[in-house]
């Protein structure tokens, strides 16, 4: 049998390696821990009426503050078979309706009030995932009906 001499110094020293390590231990998990914080909410709020009217507001139009429509659908996994230009729309908008592609949305359709030129039969469609706008479109209904982006018109000036 084989005896260990531990002197008091060596002793010293190897507690202060462990101690080293395990400091060292805390501050990297501290490093790659994440944060507790709440993260900024992302993109445009769009949970209850309020927040959708308020977005139409911003961009112009004046509509009724109750939906006309309210519908959930489940987007296709390949939004280019049926929706193709209606992707192409949203991107040209800026809004990530695409990403959200075979995902369950709800589609809110308002009866906007102030088209110029055009007093009736014209809505605002909001596509929501989650509590996020995703998408959205400005529709005429009836004879010479359209469909566009949700940015107010511009009028010409004479």
């Amino acid at each position: 049998m084989r005896i260990i001499h531990i002197t008091r110094r060596s002793m010293a020293l190897s507690a202060a390696a462990v101690v080293m390590a395990v400091a060292g231990a805390v501050v990297l998990a501290g490093c790659f821990a994440k944060t507790t914080e709440p993260e900024a909410p992302q993109g445009i709020p769009g949970a209850t009426d309020e927040e959708r009217v308020a977005y139409l507001t911003e961009l112009g139009w004046e509509v009724e503050p109750t939906p006309l429509e309210t519908l959930d659908l489940q987007l296709p996994e390949d939004l280019s078979r049926t929706w193709g230009d209606y992707a192409a729309l949203q991107e040209g908008q800026g809004l990530p309706f695409v990403q959200y592609a075979g995902q369950a949305v709800r589609r809110y359709t308002y009866t906007v009030l102030n088209y110029p030129g055009i007093p009736k039969g014209v809505q605002a469609n909001l596509y929501v995932a989650g509590d996020q706008i995703i998408g959205g479109d400005i529709i005429a209904t009836g004879q010479g009906g359209f469909q566009g982006g949700l940015a107010f018109p511009e009028t010409e000036t004479t």
